[in-house]
């Protein structure tokens, strides 16, 4: 189950956004790793799609253009915040979005086969013991998408601001499902596991000085647990940023990930 100290850097949707908004204009790889990871899919024939850990709509929004006008779209989330923004991003002319505000853990609500397409972006890291029941409400056509991150980015985040793997939250939380262990934990469940991968960096230099302050305000729970998100960063962290600044004239950030497309879900 997602834990408490991992929801406090999404209970701002105006910020979760913002930050959305850095990585992808600090991106080295220009593409959209939502539009990679739906590249060449065909998701016309979605009627019904579940978004597990949906945020603000960050992946809903993606969806949402490629599927029928009046496709039935749901969102669960743990972070009330969140159900204004989502809702916005996925309503339309014909369509009204629906959000679930809970936690996730071991169980879904719906019954067998409820959905055609679920979607779990960037999300999936704090509740992978749910990956039964995702295939057991998945449609037997259906498909599920799952994007997350390469644990080596993980790695180079921390070596970047100074922070040993003991002292993180980052290293346990990645490793829970990662681009690295994912299709071992998709595979019993899933009888075709195709996985997408997304290289990329976030480069900031000097002038970028706001931009990978608030990027890094954001992971402080992660980076630094005995941190508040949007406090300032620990004294050691910031210099170590500022030397490499100095020193090199910007930070490049590994930020690899990677999407899974499965299909053909095993019921448990």
């Amino acid at each position: 189950m997602m834990v408490d100290w991992s929801l406090s850097s999404f209970e701002s949707p105006s910020w979760h956004a913002a930050v959305a908004d850095i990585i992808r204009r600090r991106s080295t790889n220009r593409a959209d790793v939502r539009e990679v990871a739906l590249d060449g899919l065909d998701l016309s024939f979605a009627s019904a799609i579940l978004d597990l850990g949906c945020g603000f709509g960050f992946m809903t929004e993606a969806v949402a253009r490629r599927v029928a006008p009046d496709a039935r779209i749901v969102g669960v989330d743990a972070c009330s915040a969140n159900e204004q923004p989502y809702l916005e991003r996925v309503t339309g002319p014909s369509r009204v979005g629906r959000f679930i505000r809970r936690q996730i853990d071991k169980q879904l609500d719906w019954p067998d086969d409820s959905f055609d397409l679920i979607v779990a972006s960037y999300s999936l890291y704090f509740f992978p013991e749910i990956i039964p029941e995702v295939a057991r409400v998945l449609a037997p056509r259906g498909l599920f998408i799952a994007l997350t991150h390469m644990e080596e980015s993980c790695r180079d985040l921390l070596h970047a601001v100074g922070v040993e793997n003991t002292d993180s939250h980052l290293r346990p939380v990645s490793r829970n499902f990662s681009a690295e262990n994912g299709g071992r934990l998709l595979a019993p469940w899933f009888g075709e596991v195709e996985r997408v991968d997304y290289h990329n960096s976030l480069a900031f230099g000097a002038a970028e000085h706001d931009d990978i302050l608030a990027y890094l305000r954001f992971k402080l729970p992660f980076l630094a647990p005995a941190s508040e998100p949007g406090s300032e960063l620990p004294e050691p962290l910031w210099r170590t940023i500022q030397a490499s600044l100095s020193h090199q004239g910007r930070v490049v950030l590994a930020k690899n990930d990677a999407a899974f497309r499965c299909r053909k879900p095993l019921c448990p």
